[in-house]
């Protein structure tokens, strides 16, 4: 039962998210696990080379009890001026096959994402997504290192 209300929180974050943070409201979620979302069309800064990415958030097994601490972008995501921003890990990280373990790994990279890290100090979650940090929490950290990263 607890796995189901997880996953309605999961879902009605990402449809929240969906509104403020993808410029065609759309956004998907691992309707089985509840182990990832992803934020369709996540709008960029100007000095990017793309208008918008799909960003893929990993979510922890206790989320959201626990923060996620590592976001996806298309794996091509670069400046305007074809260089790779800081904190994007593109060759520092192991391409993964999900059914393999990640012993040693410093953080999963996964084929045709780029791995992101998230500094999340604080993190209090509320019952009510609205009020307490969720998705639309980590969505806004997204859109500021965007806006750092140019």
């Amino acid at each position: 039962m607890r796995a189901n209300k997880r996953l309605q929180r999961i879902a009605q974050e990402c449809a929240l998210a969906a509104v403020q943070y993808s410029t065609t409201r759309r956004a998907s979620y691992d309707d089985e696990d509840g182990s990832w979302a992803i934020i369709h069309d996540f709008p960029l800064p100007k000095g990017y080379n793309y208008d918008s990415t799909d960003v893929l958030i990993l979510l922890p097994e206790d989320y959201p009890l626990t923060p996620p601490d590592w976001f996806y972008v298309d794996n091509n995501l670069r400046l305007a001026d074809g260089t790779e921003p800081e904190h994007l890990f593109y060759e520092d990280a192991i391409i993964i096959d999900p059914n393999e373990p990640r012993e040693g790994q410093q953080h999963p990279q996964l084929l045709g994402w780029t791995a992101c890290c998230l500094h999340i100090l604080e993190w209090k979650p509320t019952s009510d997504p609205l009020r307490g940090h969720s998705l639309l929490t980590v969505c806004e950290l997204v859109k500021r290192a965007f806006e750092r990263w140019r």
